[in-house]
């Protein structure tokens, strides 16, 4: 600035000569130097560069004021000068007497630098651990996505596969039912019906060529030849029991007709046994029908009388004899 203002002032001189303030100098005395492009004493240094540098002074407003009032600018920027050198020198105390502080100061900010630098590695290392996180909670998405698709193909399948199971399983209680119970007992009844629905199963699931169908057939082949034994014997025994003289027959029939499910069961499970049954029961009601039949037709003749009883015999018959026609 006050280089500035020595330059304005030169030229706002009155009479001042323009040839004299661009004299040049003597230059003949330094030796030649190759400044290269930063050598402004060439003829390619453009001297409009110079004109605008002068014209911007120019119109500095402290510039404009000194020129209006007349003050002597090269004692005004001495003044500046010595203004600044002593601004300068106040700044350097300053600065010296607050050197403690600024050292202070720059340890505290070295220290938040330290600090700030460990928490950027642990923003770091928080953002690694975010970025695992992330994949780790994609990738039990998708576990999840594929543990519910196999939760319902076997909620699907839980029913059928239910159902084999319980078809296939033969319980403790029908074994021991089958084996040790009376086959009058409401119980042997209800697990000869499951025994049957089970042969049925088995039958079907041969047909399939199940493989599991392997592992109860032997099982329920035994409980099937013991149950047919059972019933054959408990029937038989009642067929049996009709030929006793002066039987009833009507109390064991009715007894047969209550388990007539031991009939069907072997009718579908053994039909040899059954046709044995059949042919017992049906030779034993013959000979019982026909000896009722017999006794019966035996006791009719007897009640039955040799001659015809005529009017001698019988009271209040009219004489069926004929008449003599001409007898009036």
């Amino acid at each position: 600035m006050a280089e500035a203002l020595v330059t304005a002032a030169e030229l706002s001189k009155p009479g001042a000569d323009s040839a004299g303030a661009m004299e040049k100098p003597d230059f003949e005395a330094v030796p030649a130097l190759n400044l290269g492009d930063l050598d402004i004493t060439t003829d390619e240094f453009i001297l409009d560069e110079v004109d605008i540098h002068i014209q911007a002074n120019l119109e500095d407003d402290l510039v404009k004021e000194a020129l209006k009032t007349g003050v002597d600018l090269r004692q005004y920027s001495k003044q500046v000068e010595t203004e600044l050198q002593r601004i300068e020198q106040v700044s350097i105390k300053d600065y010296i007497k607050e050197s403690q502080n600024i050292a202070s100061l720059h340890n505290q900010i070295t220290a938040c630098d330290s600090i700030l630098e460990r928490m950027e590695g642990m923003l770091s290392s928080f953002q690694s651990d975010l970025s695992s996180i992330s994949s780790e909670i994609q990738t039990l998405q998708q576990q999840s996505v594929s543990m519910n698709l196999r939760l319902k193909n076997r909620q699907a399948v839980r029913s059928q596969l239910s159902q084999l199971v319980d078809e296939l399983v033969v319980p403790s209680t029908m074994i021991s039912v089958i084996l040790d119970s009376p086959v009058t007992e409401q119980e042997f009844l209800e697990q000869l019906h499951e025994l049957n629905s089970k042969i049925n199963y088995a039958k079907e699931l041969s047909f399939r060529e199940t493989l599991a169908c392997s592992d109860i057939q032997d099982i329920v082949d035994r409980l099937k030849i013991k149950a047919v034994s059972k019933i054959r014997e408990f029937i038989l025994q009642k067929i049996y029991s009709f030929r006793k003289p002066m039987t009833n027959y009507q109390i064991p029939q009715n007894t047969l007709l209550k388990y007539r499910f031991f009939y069907q069961f072997l009718l579908a499970n053994e039909r040899t046994v059954a046709k044995e049954i059949r042919d017992e029961y049906v030779d034993t009601m013959s000979k019982i029908y026909f000896s009722y039949f017999k006794s019966y037709s035996s006791r009719l003749l007897k009640v039955q009388y040799e001659d015809v009883a005529d009017k001698d015999d019988l009271m209040g018959v009219e004489d069926t004899a004929k008449k003599d026609i001409l007898q009036i």
